[in-house]
């Protein structure tokens, strides 16, 4: 299979993989030959048996325009590790030669920090989702051939994904006819906020108390969210596809911003809805506190996470909450929602934490629909997702912290969202 070797540069690409990565690189190097018409070179396929096998690998690696460095949940291999290292060689005394580190599904964040410093400069392609991510493997073939991949086609949700089947727009009108007011006049765009609204319609019924508007729509608002996110079970969170690896991620990050000992650490969960992430360490911390707006998920979020304190409150405005109580404040996949004011629930965060404490909040950039991955946050009145978007929450999260007076602030993208951090300043 392939072709010969007494050819210079007779492969595409040279596939460097440890022993146990083997089942899953043969797929892909399968899919590079049946789908992208490559010739890779894989140990398994082109070794002859009897012969030197060292001095194959070699000439195989000299005879290779570029080389795939695979890494899965084991790391690199001592052999592997050798390959690594010609073919950093190779790229270093001729340009044109590639080295590409590839991400295999299981191999999580903390494997990847143990690579050397001189693979990481290089651009990642990243399976951590799985083999038949369409993207990822577009990536893989662009960098085999030397091209850049360009600016990804638009995706779009099915009609049946929980993110379209009925928005928190759609909702909030239905629960809002009854109360006598009607948003199809009040446009919800990209940045609206709950305060926005509640304005709006206040100016567009003068006749009805201002108070019974603004309580009106806070009540919608919750209703909608219930009505999406109360029962939303494992098979529908993406982190369930590598949950070990996303704990493992959430846990360096916390460690990051100076959380280690959780028996003493005081946390507030804000957003945390039914409690369906429920890592392992939320049992262990000294004080958990649980915010969301509605009571049915707090309920079951009560029943998985024992001790769990509850408080039903929006993130903008936390009523309740004592000021300086809180060690770290986490929000998982909240900030990106239809109608959050990120400005006020940053305040909050702020007003919460003591002084030193720590803030991490993620923004999802990873969705999987039908059995495709799909990049990007879906923009309001469509079912198109734009791969940039998650990036604006982050920066604009970031910002905020920053304005707060937050210091060593940082931006991480992890297997499924995007983290934001930092500690408060005085």
């Amino acid at each position: 299979m392939g072709p010969s070797t007494d050819d210079r540069e007779a492969y595409d690409v040279f596939l460097s993989h440890r022993s146990d990565d083997k089942p899953t690189v043969e797929r892909l190097a399968e899919k590079l030959v049946e789908e992208a018409g490559l010739a890779p070179f894989l140990d398994r396929w082109h070794l002859v048996p009897g012969e030197p096998w060292q001095e194959a690998l070699e000439q195989a690696l000299n005879q290779s325009r570029c080389c795939a460095v695979f890494i899965g949940p084991s790391g690199v291999g001592s052999w592997e590790n050798e390959e690594m290292r010609t073919a950093l060689s190779r790229r270093v005394h001729g340009s044109r030669f590639r080295v590409i580190p590839v991400l295999l599904p299981g191999a999580g964040s903390l494997v990847r920090e143990k690579l050397p410093s001189f693979l990481l400069r290089f651009t990642w392609v990243d399976f951590s989702a799985g083999i038949d991510d369409e993207m990822a493997f577009a990536r893989l073939v662009a960098g085999i051939r030397g091209e850049a991949p360009g600016r990804s086609p638009p995706q779009r949700l099915s009609q049946v994904s929980l993110y379209v089947r009925k928005s928190v727009r759609e909702l909030m009108e239905e629960a809002l006819r009854a109360d006598g007011i009607d948003l199809a006049g009040v446009p919800v765009v990209l940045g609206a906020t709950i305060r926005m609204v509640v304005r709006r319609c206040q100016l567009q019924y003068p006749e009805l108390d201002p108070l019974y508007v603004a309580e009106r729509i806070a009540a919608a608002r919750s209703l909608a969210y219930e009505e999406k996110y109360a029962h939303r079970s494992r098979k529908e969170d993406e982190r369930y596809r590598a949950f070990d690896e996303w704990e493992a991620e959430l846990h360096a990050v916390l460690r990051q911003v100076g959380i280690r000992d959780f028996g003493r650490c005081k946390a507030i969960n804000v957003g945390i809805g039914n409690g369906l992430e429920n890592p392992f360490f939320y049992r262990d911390f000294e004080l958990l506190t649980g915010v969301d707006l509605s009571q049915t998920a707090l309920a079951a979020a009560a029943r998985a996470t024992p001790g769990l304190r509850t408080c039903c409150s929006e993130a903008e405005r936390l009523d309740g909450v004592d000021s300086g109580a809180y060690d770290l404040y986490l929000s998982l996949r909240t900030y990106q929602s239809t109608l959050f004011d990120i400005g006020d629930a940053l305040f909050e965060a702020c007003r919460v934490l003591r002084i030193g404490g720590a803030a991490v909040i993620s923004i999802p950039y990873v969705y999987f629909d039908q059995g495709r991955r799909l990049n990007g946050l879906q923009r309001p009145g469509g079912h198109d997702l734009d791969p940039d978007l998650p990036y604006e929450f982050a920066e604009r999260v970031r910002r905020g912290l920053q304005n707060l007076g937050f210091e060593s602030l940082g931006i991480r993208t992890g297997l499924f969202e995007i983290y934001v951090y930092g500690n408060k300043l005085a």
